[in-house]
């Protein structure tokens, strides 16, 4: 039986030899980006010249104080945030965006390793075949035939020159900037449900203030009514109380509505309608911290979220730096495959049907019209506007604190003397009632120490208010949240009476 020959298969020795070589140049690869300094801004001692008065004092700290609307202690403000947390869209985006930022960095490190692939088909067809004709030249269709081809390869780029070390660094920094604005979107909405919680129990409070005082002014009007009936009043005292009994009515609607519009805008904050039903506190359950834990202005560049994400946006630009200056530099790929080409299913398996093929690519741009050094500068550009950026957020974030310091300090004193006011005013107003009702003062003494009681009540209503929303924007400022306090951070300051 006579013997089919074997046919030697290609040597792979010849491919080996490129090995060592490529080994050599991966492990030689450099980064040849420029090394950019880290941003860097003024940084103060303190903030301001004022300090906290009266039942409010602060305690410098390089900590934060996590989850600050605990400070009001209302367990309600604590439970709508809570479910803000959980169903505001916004801050779903910013997590799904925080996702594709963790995505992408993991799409850029797989290019640090090799990219391995398989390729299997079948095709049946039937190729041209030549034959003669009278001396002319012809092509007549050969016999049909099935080819199977299947093949594996792998591909690797050294990344000689540290570009794609530039592209991870990138993706990093991106990563960062968008935990940055993660922690940036959970701060705000801490602020902008508790701002909206204030705003509503104000509103509510100056609601229930208005419709209170348009009763007094309507029980005033009556008692007038009575005398002018008997005598003892005339027509232009009845027709002054009545004009004050009409305009106390008038405030309560627009009261009433701006408590309807905080309640719309924390509905959007919680993710559901607007008539969705809201169990709000009132003003008088929300309490102020004795203490105010108050990052020294170190810890707030370290810890402020805008801060942070403004110096990730500085890496970013300094790694795209390093791409542009990399695409400068060739570009080398590696690449091997071995696979198999047979007429029939028997010969697939056949060793003498394996192909198989190693080489590696070296791209170097020559003459790209000056593009490449463009983007370079470009790249410069941009770190330098990051740069300046980087710096603009920190001194920004150092008034916004200093701002917030002394608008808590003016609030509380405000508020002290407002408070003593409506008191001083409220007993002025009973004492001349009793005085009028006796005759021993004439009505525009009456009404005058009435209005001023409206005036002053509902001006200490709004300045304690206004207390609590400066103190929501002192926490805000120094970007204090969802963080987990280090361990030298303050301790859970106590609640004060007011």
């Amino acid at each position: 039986m006579k013997t089919r020959p074997s046919i030697p298969l290609p040597s792979f020795r010849s491919g080996y030899r490129l090995l060592p070589l490529l080994a050599a140049l991966g492990l030689a690869g450099c980064a040849v980006g420029p090394k950019l300094p880290a941003p860097t801004a003024p940084l103060p001692t303190r903030y301001n010249q004022h300090a906290v008065n009266g039942a409010q004092h602060l305690q410098w700290t390089e900590g934060q104080a996590q989850s600050w609307w605990h400070l009001f202690h209302s367990p309600a403000l604590n439970r709508l945030i809570a479910t803000a947390t959980e169903h505001n869209p916004d801050l779903a985006a910013v997590q799904s965006s925080l996702a594709q930022a963790q995505a992408l960095e993991g799409v850029a490190n797989a290019g640090f390793l090799p990219q391995l692939g398989a390729n299997l088909g079948a095709g049946r067809q039937r190729a041209l075949r030549a034959g003669t004709n009278g001396g002319f030249g012809t092509r007549v269709p050969g016999n049909p035939y099935t080819l199977l081809l299947g093949s594996v390869g792998i591909s690797y780029n050294p990344d000689v020159f540290g570009r794609q070390g530039y592209i991870l660094k990138d993706a990093r920094a991106r990563s960062a900037v968008a935990r940055a604005e993660l922690h940036q979107g959970q701060v705000f909405l801490g602020g902008a449900v508790t701002q909206a919680v204030i705003t509503a129990a104000s509103a509510h409070a100056q609601v229930r203030l208005a419709q209170a005082m348009a009763q007094d002014d309507a029980q005033l009007l009556t008692l007038i009514r009575n005398e002018y009936r008997l005598g003892a009043q005339d027509l232009q005292t009845v027709d002054e109380q009545r004009a004050v009994t009409e305009a106390a009515a008038a405030r309560i609607p627009p009261l009433q509505a701006a408590e309807s519009a905080a309640r719309h805008q924390l509905a959007a904050l919680l993710g559901t309608v607007p008539d969705a039903p809201l169990s709000l506190p009132s003003l008088s359950e929300l309490r102020l911290p004795t203490v105010i834990p108050t990052l020294v202005p170190s810890a707030l560049v370290e810890n402020r979220p805008d801060i942070q994400a403004a110096r990730a946006e500085t890496a970013a630009a300094a790694a795209e730096v390093g791409v542009a200056t990399a695409n400068l530099y060739p570009n080398m790929d590696i690449s091997a495959s071995l696979g198999k080409a047979a007429m029939t299913g028997g010969m697939f398996f056949d060793p003498a049907s394996t192909l198989w093929a190693i080489g590696s690519s070296l791209a170097a741009p020559i003459y790209e019209g000056g593009a490449l050094h463009a983007k370079k500068r470009a790249a410069m550009d941009h770190w330098r506007v990051a740069t300046d950026l980087y710096r603009a957020t920190v001194l920004n974030a150092f008034r916004e604190v200093a701002d917030a310091l002394r608008a808590v300090q003016s609030a509380d004193t405000a508020y002290t003397h407002s408070r003593a006011a409506a008191r001083a005013a409220a007993s002025a107003y009973q004492l001349a009632l009793a005085r009028y009702r006796d005759g021993a003062v004439d009505y525009a003494t009456l009404l005058n120490a009435e209005l001023e009681a409206q005036k002053d009540e509902i001006a200490a209503v709004q300045a304690r208010a206004q207390r609590y929303l400066d103190n929501a924007a002192l926490f805000v400022a120094m970007g204090d949240g969802w963080c987990t306090p280090r361990p030298s951070g303050p301790t859970a300051p106590a609640r004060s009476s007011e």
